[in-house]
């Protein structure tokens, strides 16, 4: 497992752990960033664009820290 921010564009992840602020860990449930969820990484530069379903999400470097990911 390793941090979000850590990805490279075009991979796909499994997330297996949000450790964040709970009010974060509530929105990215609502958008459907969960534990288990499957995604592809469209962009890391700046921030991290993850793409869940068909939600893409835009991601902060201090969030995507404290979200761990593993090779899907």
């Amino acid at each position: 497992m390793y941090p979000l921010n850590h990805t490279k564009e075009g991979e796909q992840v499994i997330v297996k752990c949000i450790d964040c602020h709970c009010d974060d860990v509530c929105r990215l449930n609502e958008l459907g960033c969960v534990e288990g969820a499957t995604g592809i990484i469209i962009s890391n530069q700046k921030d991290v664009i993850f793409k869940v379903g068909e939600t893409r999400l835009a991601i902060n470097n201090n969030i995507a820290k404290s979200i761990l990911v593993s090779p899907n």
